[in-house]
């Protein structure tokens, strides 16, 4: 019954304020994770917690990259390469008003590799690659790191925004087809498909407030992640399976931590990450940045989900204020709401 239920959120959205802030809140929540996870990728996860209780720690507020970062030229509140590939796929999404044009979707990518401030960013080589064979029209990796990286699903956010509409403008289907331009091997289409379809169910306003509403959209997301691909299938079915969904930790769990810059490791941890700390949506951020490893691309996945969960109007404040590109990121945000009319 509760995935019928998911079903029918997923299927019948209605626009209306709560709407128009959670669409708010997951295109800042994106942006702030990335920047907050920003300043410790690669380091340990005991390693930040040190920084954390000397007091220098981009963890609770946007900060410089920490020592040692993998970004160390990262600044407070700058936005890295998963903000600005989601922003360019949700720049032409809106364009097309919901549909997915390849040529569009390219010709954006191309823009990016050309842009000092993207190469900036720390895209890491294998994303360069892999945008660089699409944008040239080359079939993307079908092995190797390349093909499993996950920018392909810190990117996809701005699909789970759409209102829906035909099939080919359904969420998932969107996230598959922009995964399959940059990533040949299918592991990262399902994951793709399943952030995306997890931002289009709390858009719309799904709820998660029970361990059984939980084990349900978990449930529901595995069956998706099965249709596309079952060796991910089989790395999602391992969501915090020993993590008690009623008691937020105190902490993160070692399940949780150091993360690796891999699609089958990466999604089911962010998303395990969100739905321990689902009911603060600061603290899930947070946690993310925190987490150790691929930080930012953590945290942009986490931000996502829990600013679509909550709406910007539960995310804190003082981040909101200094987030960089902040305009660009409400005209986003506005654009992608006037869809639903």
């Amino acid at each position: 019954m509760q995935e019928k239920g998911i079903k029918a959120v997923a299927s019948a959205p209605h626009f209306d304020a709560e709407v128009n802030d959670r669409i708010r809140g997951l295109i800042f929540g994106a942006a702030c994770g990335n920047s907050l996870g920003g300043a410790s990728v690669g380091l340990k996860y005991r390693d930040i917690s040190g920084f954390r209780s000397s007091g220098v720690t981009g963890v609770r507020d946007f900060a410089d990259a920490l020592a040692k970062s993998g970004v160390p030229d990262h600044k407070a509140g700058e936005l890295l390469a998963d903000s600005l590939l989601g922003l360019a796929l949700a720049d032409s999404l809106i364009s097309t008003r919901g549909r997915l044009d390849e040529t569009d979707l390219k010709k954006r990518f191309g823009e990016l590799l050309e842009s000092d401030a993207f190469l900036k960013s720390s895209p890491g080589a294998a994303c360069l690659t892999g945008l660089r064979k699409m944008v040239d029209g080359m079939p993307p990796a079908e092995t190797g790191v390349e093909a499993l990286h996950p920018n392909v699903a810190a990117r996809v956010f701005a699909a789970g925004a759409l209102p829906g509409g035909s099939k080919t403008e359904e969420p998932v289907d969107i996230a598959a087809k922009q995964a399959k331009l940059s990533h040949g091997d299918n592991r990262s289409v399902a994951a793709a498909a399943v952030v995306a379809d997890s931002v289009r169910y709390f858009v719309a306003g799904g709820k998660l407030e029970t361990d059984e509403q939980v084990r349900a959209y978990v449930s529901h997301e595995f069956a998706i992640a099965e249709r596309l691909d079952e060796r991910f299938a089989e790395s999602w079915d391992d969501v915090a399976p020993d993590l008690d969904y009623s008691n937020p930790p105190d902490d993160l769990p070692y399940s949780l931590i150091n993360v690796e810059s891999t699609i089958t490791e990466l999604v089911p941890t962010a998303v395990g990450i969100f739905l321990i700390f689902r009911h603060d949506p600061e603290e899930a951020i947070c946690a993310a940045a925190r987490s150790g490893g691929d930080t930012d691309t953590v945290a942009t996945i986490v931000g996502a989900l829990s600013g679509a969960y909550h709406g910007a109007s539960k995310l804190p404040e003082r981040w909101i204020s200094k987030i960089g590109d902040k305009e660009k990121l409400e005209d986003v945000a506005r654009q992608l709401a006037a869809l639903w009319s």
